[in-house]
């Protein structure tokens, strides 16, 4: 009896140690991000733990370990900047940040304070100013946060900060804000950048930021049906960690995943990098709960799909904190893979990279992620590498001139497509034929699994080289679009033109920046994702110059077929398009609408058609 109960305790010690083993290969494939907890920086993106910085006048370094880029020297960045920007670059260039940012007194309702006080824990309410100031914006780079880093601050905050801890304290604060005329405010995990949470100057009452990232629970997991309820304010990362103790996985993969919440990405209607298998997130969420001044939205069963009339979801994806708060979700789950496999192309031009991507989209073999670049992504990729080895090096060469004399790839126009495939061995299997089957007819050739797997992981770090060469006196954000597939050349020549021209208009000092990727791609168009910048050494006024130039990027892309936005939102910096995309009736409709779920704008945060309320 002994020797069988110690054999059972043998075979169960085995069998959890493969369990272990196999749930952190499953991990080790996706190491793109350290799961571990860290101080978020006040203002910038991201860790305290992780910056880029100089470790000599040509030499830059990541610090920590949290990500694969981190730990280790780019010797190549400094000259692809001077180069690309025909600028020079020196470490006491560094913007210098604003010791003591100015946060404006709260403007208390004292009987709100009051009730707050007598219904709620101290620690669940803040008037500290570091706070406020904190929630009173995204990470909106050229407008927000050079503001508050090297400019006079914000001129409006938030008056106090709030953190519920379940629906029935959203409820209650919803309750007294309306009785006593209070604004509020949603906040996730403060990464939007479309000025959504930039509070209105002209707002008189009180305003209150709900944050909810403490409603962060799985409420319930249904296997049988593949179905999951969590609260709104769940960062993604902690959503994959708990769902993947269980062997299931959301899917949704934003470059956010680490600091956004389950209720952002559903009130931006957001997309993420794998939402060839997965979906977007309006395909990923079945229902959630949006609690308004005047009672619930939403539907009382979740089933796979009806047809009841007008769905309540729909004001949901894309409401941007303007009805209410979004208190939780039932999502769709999947089980983790059984396999994945990274690839990589190169094709000799983003025209026959497109090319692929079209052809690729009507066979029906598609990966989870595939994304190509223009040729300055790669070459900025190339220049975020770190310093080879002396075989590495030899093999580089041998590489580079196999592609560049043998092959005919000009340096100057070739580009890279990136792949992650992923679902069960056969899938896998099927999908990597198809794809580079495909790829010869179109002038492709692969570039290894390695290539594949690092330019996903280099999207973790983007964020945090923006903020760098912001510092730089840099300015550099990211804008968003889709468009026909039949617009894609059109659309990013129109805007190459326009920039250019732009640069001469205003002044820039060197060259402007631009590159671009298609990371999503659909039956009728892709997602195209820009990155713009220029030096603003000199320059008067610089953040206003910058929204000066992509306002007319943007328009420049609307005349020319894009939509206003593929998945960042409106918020406030692109409202003022929206007459140019909806009717005057709809608009009218949707203020309506706002207007039947919060009759005295206590959600005033005014993004999107709701800068202006009926009475207005």
């Amino acid at each position: 009896m002994v020797e069988a109960v110690t054999l059972a305790i043998v075979v169960g010690a085995v069998f959890a140690i493969y369990l272990v083993k196999r749930r952190r290969s499953y991990r080790d494939l996706d190491a793109f991000y350290d799961l571990s907890e860290g101080e978020r920086f006040a203002h910038r993106w991201g860790y305290t733990d992780t910056r880029f910085e100089f470790e000599d006048p040509r030499t830059v370094k990541v610090t920590g370990s949290r990500y694969p880029i981190s730990g280790y020297r780019m010797p190549y960045l400094v000259s692809f900047l001077e180069d690309t920007l025909d600028i020079s670059i020196h470490p006491d260039d560094m913007n210098v940040e604003v010791e003591d940012q100015e946060v404006p007194e709260p403007n208390i309702n004292g009987g709100f304070l009051a009730s707050v006080q007598a219904r709620f824990k101290a620690d669940q309410y803040s008037r500290d100013a570091k706070e406020r100031l904190i929630h009173s914006h995204g990470q909106l780079s050229v407008d927000e946060i050079y503001r508050v880093l090297y400019s006079s601050s914000l001129k409006r905050t938030v008056d106090l900060v709030f953190y519920p801890e379940g629906e029935d304290e959203v409820r209650a604060v919803i309750e007294l804000a309306n009785e006593h005329n209070v604004c509020l405010v949603p906040y996730g995990g403060g990464t939007n950048v479309s000025g959504a949470l930039a509070c209105p100057v002209e707002e008189q009452r009180m305003i209150v930021s709900v944050d909810l990232r403490r409603m962060n629970r799985i409420l319930w997991i249904d296997q049988e049906n593949y179905l999951a309820c969590a609260e709104a304010g769940i960062l993604g990362k902690q959503l994959e960690v708990e769902l993947e103790r269980k062997g299931y996985t959301s899917g949704h993969d934003p470059d956010s995943v680490e600091l956004s919440t389950l209720g952002g990405w559903i009130a931006t209607n957001a997309s993420g990098m794998k939402k060839n298998r997965y979906g977007n997130i309006e395909e990923i969420v079945l229902e959630a709960t949006l609690v308004t001044p005047t009672g619930e939205i939403e539907t009382k069963h979740v089933t796979p799909r009806n047809s009841t009339g007008i769905q309540p979801r729909s004001f949901l994806f894309g409401s941007e904190g303007n009805f209410g708060i979004i208190t939780k979700a039932v999502i769709k789950v999947h089980h983790l893979p059984e396999a994945r496999k990274y690839g990589s192309l190169v094709f000799p031009s983003f025209e026959k990279g497109v090319g692929f991507l079209k052809a690729l989209r009507q066979t029906g073999g598609l990966p989870a992620s595939i994304r190509l670049g223009s040729n300055k992504e790669l070459r900025f990729a190339q220049a975020l590498k770190h310093e080879p080895t002396f075989l590495k090096g030899i093999k580089e060469k041998v590489q580079a001139f196999f592609m560049q004399k043998i092959l005919g790839f000009d340096p100057m126009q070739m580009v890279v497509c990136t792949i992650v495939m992923e679902g069960s061995k056969g899938e896998v299997r099927q999908q990597d034929k198809t794809i580079f089957s495909l790829a010869k007819k179109h002038g492709g050739m692969s570039a290894g699994a390695s290539i594949g797997k690092r330019g996903y992981a280099l999207t973790f770090g983007i964020a945090y080289i923006r903020d760098f060469v912001n510092e730089l006196q840099i300015l550099g954000e990211t804008f968003e679009t889709s468009v026909p597939w039949d617009k894609i050349h059109q659309v990013c020549q129109a805007v190459q033109k326009e920039l250019d021209e732009q640069a001469v208009r205003h002044h820039i000092p060197g060259k402007p920046y631009l590159q671009y990727r298609v990371p999503q791609t659909y039956h009728t168009g892709v997602c195209i994702y820009f990155t713009m910048g220029f030096c603003a050494k000199g320059l008067e006024r610089p953040d206003e110059v910058f929204h000066v130039i992509e306002r007319r990027l943007r328009q420049v892309i609307l005349d020319n077929g894009g939509s206003l936005s593929h998945h960042h939102g409106v918020g406030k910096i692109r409202q003022g398009f929206l007459p140019q995309v909806q009717t005057e009736n709809t608009i009218h409709v949707l203020r309506q609408t706002k207007k039947a779920m919060d009759p005295n704008n206590i959600f005033g945060i005014r993004n999107g058609v709701f800068h202006a309320f009926p009475e207005d």
